[in-house]
């Protein structure tokens, strides 16, 4: 299985870097509009920073920061995602795998059974299963969080999810409506 997963992912990723950057940004708001009601239902939001072939969340942290509504991004460890509470996109850096992550990392942020964790993907399943990068730790993390998760993903790779026992569902998952 894992070597199914590595295969497909390497594809994933390849298609990813090819996507045409207006239909990109067409899916983003998309995404976003869904996004925006469950954003201000939470009392708090968890979400990754993302990179170039990723769902884009720097909206989601400026609407989050115009808001008032605290936001939390992780810092990946040798097994553990971390979140850190984060006031302004100034208050991050380059990190481990070249992904933004907070400078300041004196309290982690867990979250209320009201946070939403926004979960990356590279497919998804629409089932609450997706695939992501390889190193379990959205599993992880998902196992012990107590809110709600929504994992965010571009329809165009919307599909059957390899999946084994240790990987964690997200309680919904949104594709672009594009």
């Amino acid at each position: 299985m894992q070597e199914v997963k590595r295969a497909l992912r390497k594809q994933l990723i390849a298609r990813r870097r090819g996507l045409d950057s207006v239909q990109k940004r067409l899916a983003d708001e998309s995404i976003f509009g869904q996004l925006k009601p469950l954003i201000m239902q939470a009392d708090a939001v968890l979400t990754y920073v993302s990179t170039d072939i990723e769902v884009d969340t720097h909206r989601v942290l400026e609407f989050c920061f115009e808001q008032g509504i605290p936001v939390a991004v992780p810092v990946s460890g040798d097994s553990e995602l971390d979140f850190y509470e984060i006031h302004g996109k100034d208050e991050l850096s380059v990190g481990r795998f070249g992904i933004m992550e907070p400078i300041k990392r004196e309290d982690i942020f867990v979250g209320g059974e009201r946070s939403l964790c926004i979960v990356p993907a590279l497919c998804a399943d629409g089932e609450g299963l997706r695939l992501g990068y390889g190193r379990g730790y959205y599993d992880r993390f998902l196992s012990r969080f107590k809110g709600k998760s929504a994992i965010v993903c571009y329809s165009d790779f919307k599909m059957e999810v390899p999946s084994e026992p240790h990987d964690k569902k997200a309680d919904m998952t949104i594709f672009d409506k594009t």
